[in-house]
């Protein structure tokens, strides 16, 4: 048990972990929706599209990780049936039914606002009262707002490719 990590916080231990506990569900659904659409996906640019969602998606399962070492530094415990994280998650997993990369696409970039967003929630909660969940939660930060700008870049370059005819691979 990490006990001055829990004496040095100022703020509500249980708010915190609470928190803590929606991301890092929400981060286990983002690793699985980004993985399965990488090994799904259809349409231009796939191999690419499908490289780029490989690297969030272990980016994504590196976030968990983080989020769950610092659930137990606080004293809390992680979700720990996989079959809840879809209740406890308020970003939602949207499986891939349709599998046209574009499709994919924007439904990892709603994911990924979202996040921006649970982690922006985070960072305001914890400045100046936890500097240790402060700093993970900022560092995930600047990562989701990398993945969106990444995925939704992909998503312009095909709908240009779309609009003026090129042959896109």
């Amino acid at each position: 048990m990490a006990e001055m990590a829990q004496k040095i916080i100022k703020l509500n231990k249980d708010e915190l972990i609470k928190e803590l506990n929606v991301a890092y569900a929400e981060e286990w659904l983002a690793y699985y929706q980004y993985w399965l659409g990488a090994q799904l996906m259809v349409g231009p640019m796939r191999s690419a599209i499908s490289e780029e969602f490989m690297e969030h998606a272990n980016e994504e399962l590196k976030h968990a990780k983080w989020l769950a070492e610092r659930i137990v530094q606080l004293g809390g415990t992680p979700v720990l049936d996989p079959s809840d994280w879809k209740s406890v998650a308020q970003c939602k997993y949207e499986a891939p039914v349709n599998t046209y990369v574009l499709n994919l696409i924007e439904q990892n970039v709603v994911g990924e606002r979202c996040a921006i967003a649970r982690y922006q929630k985070i960072c305001d909660m914890t400045f100046g009262k936890d500097y240790e969940t402060f700093r993970i939660s900022e560092k995930i930060l600047k990562e989701e707002i990398k993945h969106e700008q990444e995925i939704g870049d992909f998503g312009e370059d095909i709908r240009a490719g779309i609009k003026y005819g090129d042959k896109l691979q």
